[in-house]
């Protein structure tokens, strides 16, 4: 009777507690939390509308806190707050071992899993070899040759009146762009069939499941126990890093044999081979072990995938959501098209826009007459590109 009793006092002072708590936070601004797990069951409730959620109670508060059992989290959308925090006081802001022990799997301690001095250095060496002429002529006709890939399957698409997924097209393209630039190897997404590839699945998945981490309590015990999505990235972990690997190794191997052979011709422009190529410059010491290169590199991957990705699919859509933008547009890449032919010297060839074969010809010279310089001015695309960006952040979080 008195074990009755005290469990009946106990439930009734849990329950005190925790209306008392809820209570509290009638006139809160922000996600309702419970004792003990915080804003856990709401967050989970609208984890197929994260960014919605989070919109709504931003439009009520420019600051929204989401306290969850291990840690809090902490939302800006006023730009004063967030040009502080990611620009003007930066270096108050680390991103702290708990961030780094989330993403260290598949980030390591490259650029955007590390803080201080370790941070600076590789932001140094990064601006130095992205404004190397080399490195952004190699860029740009990278870019150019998978764009026109790309414009390949959409034009053929077109002319069968399919259907087509454009964000899975984006992916493709800046995942093979991004692995020419960064480590100067063809993956081949991008093909017409538009193939499986067991690294481009494992780097998706893995992309995927480190960023789940941050709302899944559970996954240090499922990382314990090698079960569900921590059991699935450590198998993709692994796909990616046998890839990565045999590519550092290769190319290290490529090196030396040029400069063996006097023909320094032939090494590559890719980053891999300009963070390779700077130990040799600076010496023994500077050099970088592969796990390094291996950290290095794959950041610089994750930053121009996704990012140009989503950039684009955005634009595209808001283009066709937009006629009189879509126009004008137009017009100055026709413009655009007409003053470059002229400064080449070149006659634009006949394009039939029911012929594909012709339309194939023109767009190609078109590519043509693209180059790094020449894209400058595009004020308008560039204006649109931006308003994307302002409108729809590549990393909203």
């Amino acid at each position: 009777m008195e074990v009755n009793n005290l469990g009946l006092v106990i439930a009734c002072v849990v329950l005190s507690w925790i209306l008392v708590h809820r209570w509290n936070q009638r006139n809160k601004i922000g996600p309702k939390t419970w004792p003990l797990v915080g804003a856990m069951i709401e967050q989970l409730v609208n984890y197929e509308r994260m960014h919605d959620w989070l919109v709504e109670y931003l439009s009520k508060s420019r600051i929204v806190v989401v306290p969850m059992p291990f840690m809090t989290y902490t939302y800006i959308a006023d730009p004063a707050n967030v040009e502080h925090v990611l620009k003007t006081n930066f270096a108050n802001y680390p991103k702290g071992k708990v961030y780094h022990s989330y993403m260290e799997v598949l980030l390591g301690d490259g650029i955007f899993n590390v803080d201080g001095e370790t941070w600076r250095k590789q932001r140094k060496t990064a601006s130095f070899e992205f404004a190397s002429k080399n490195l952004r002529d190699f860029s740009t006709f990278v870019f150019r040759d998978y764009s026109l890939k790309l414009s390949s399957i959409l034009s053929q698409a077109s002319f069968l009146n399919k259907q087509v997924d454009m964000q899975e097209l984006f992916m493709r393209m800046t995942l093979d762009s991004i692995c020419k630039v960064g480590f100067g190897v063809e993956v081949g997404t991008l093909a017409p069939n538009l193939p499986e590839n067991h690294f481009a699945r494992a780097f998706d998945a893995a992309n995927i499941i480190v960023t789940l981490r941050f709302i899944d309590p559970m996954w240090r015990l499922k990382r314990f126990l090698n079960v569900g999505s921590e059991a699935v990235l450590e198998k993709s972990i692994k796909i990616i890093d046998d890839f990565t690997y045999s590519v550092i190794r290769k190319r290290k191997a490529e090196i030396a044999e040029a400069r063996k052979c006097h023909k320094d011709d032939k090494i590559k422009h890719d980053l891999l081979t300009r963070f390779i190529e700077l130990g040799n410059v600076d010496g023994p010491e500077s050099k970088l072990t592969d796990k390094s290169l291996r950290d290095m590199v794959l950041n610089f991957v994750i930053a121009g995938r996704d990012t140009t990705a989503t950039t684009l699919s955005w634009a595209v859509y808001m283009v066709m959501s937009h006629p009189e933008v879509a126009q004008k547009l137009y017009s100055e890449l026709r413009r655009f098209e007409e003053d470059r032919a002229n400064e080449e010297k070149v006659s634009l060839l006949p394009c039939e826009l029911d012929d594909q074969e012709s339309f194939s010809r023109r767009l190609d010279q078109f590519a043509g007459l693209l180059n790094y310089d020449s894209l400058g001015r595009l004020y308008y695309l560039h204006a649109v590109l931006t308003e994307t960006l302002r409108l729809y952040p590549a990393v909203p979080q």
